[in-house]
């Protein structure tokens, strides 16, 4: 009867056990679980600062170019001949330079 008991406690103890560890593995797949969320919700919050970020500085080259572009339209309507001459002579350094 000793031997009974002793089996009983043993499966008992074992039971125990595997109970113990089943909870550890399941707090350990919730943390990890908890974790693998935030990293995600950072990461979307990231992409969504880049993306901002990314938009903005779209807008602000899109205005400056903008603003170049309606410069240059000034200046050259303001000086025809200067800019037509600027132009010719780019055009030679360009053809002599290709020429080489």
């Amino acid at each position: 009867m000793a031997t009974s008991t002793s089996n009983s406690h043993t499966q008992k103890s074992a039971h125990a056990n595997v109970d113990r560890a089943a909870e550890r593995a399941h707090e350990a797949v919730n943390r990890a679980a908890e974790f693998a969320g935030s990293g995600e919700e950072k990461l979307q919050h990231l992409a969504e600062e880049l993306r901002n970020q990314a938009e903005q500085l779209t807008s602000s080259a899109k205005r400056h170019s903008s603003e170049a572009t309606a410069a240059v339209e000034d200046y050259t309507r303001a000086h025809p001949f200067k800019t037509l001459s600027f132009a010719f002579l780019i055009g030679a350094v360009i053809a002599f330079l290709i020429r080489r």
